[in-house]
């Protein structure tokens, strides 16, 4: 008996619940390039996080609580939608769909949005779009972003060592002593 494999269709549309929302919100390169040419760094800035530890680093959206309820910081609350509007992550205008360099997989089976109503072949190959943008925009800053964290600590480690040695004996005493208290 020959068992055919059955696929179901992707179809999302976006509910705008905000669920998406509470997850951590990774951010890319490619993000910034069009916060900059939109002139929403200044929005961004502000709530963007490094993640992780030496050598393995990323860029994340920092998060807020507001009535037992954890989300993305440039959510809003009160009008449920993203500040950012048309300018939202890579992560974000990918979700639900992921892309893992094969194949494209759902990387939330409980949004609200799969299944819902109809998609068009076009909004289907805009969202396959976005989420290989998506991979390759994490793949592109993955590799960066370490060595751009070793240029930033090598230049504070050069920074605080130029500092010190230009700090009078009395003053260089007075700073030892408080770092030894702490």
């Amino acid at each position: 008996m020959n068992e055919e494999k059955t696929k179901s269709k992707f179809i999302f549309n976006c509910t705008e619940c905000g669920k998406c929302c509470e997850r951590d919100v990774s951010v890319y390169l490619d993000d910034f390039r069009d916060w900059v040419e939109h002139g929403q760094m200044y929005t961004v800035l502000p709530v963007l996080s490094i993640e992780g530890e030496y050598g393995s680093v990323s860029l994340q959206l920092d998060k807020q609580t507001k009535d037992d309820r954890t989300v993305c910081a440039l959510y809003d609350l009160e009008n449920n939608s993203c500040t950012l509007v048309d300018n939202k992550p890579l992560s974000c205008r990918s979700f639900p769909l992921g892309y893992n360099g094969k194949n494209y997989i759902v990387v939330d089976m409980d949004c609200p949005g799969l299944g819902q109503g109809s998609m068009t072949a076009e909004e289907l190959a805009r969202m396959r779009e976005t989420a290989r943008a998506d991979y390759e925009g994490r793949q592109q800053t993955q590799a960066v972003l370490p060595m751009l964290q070793a240029l930033f600590i090598k230049q504070f480690s050069m920074e605080s060592q130029k500092a010190m040695e230009e700090l009078s004996p009395d003053k260089r005493a007075e700073l030892e002593k408080i770092l030894k208290e702490k």
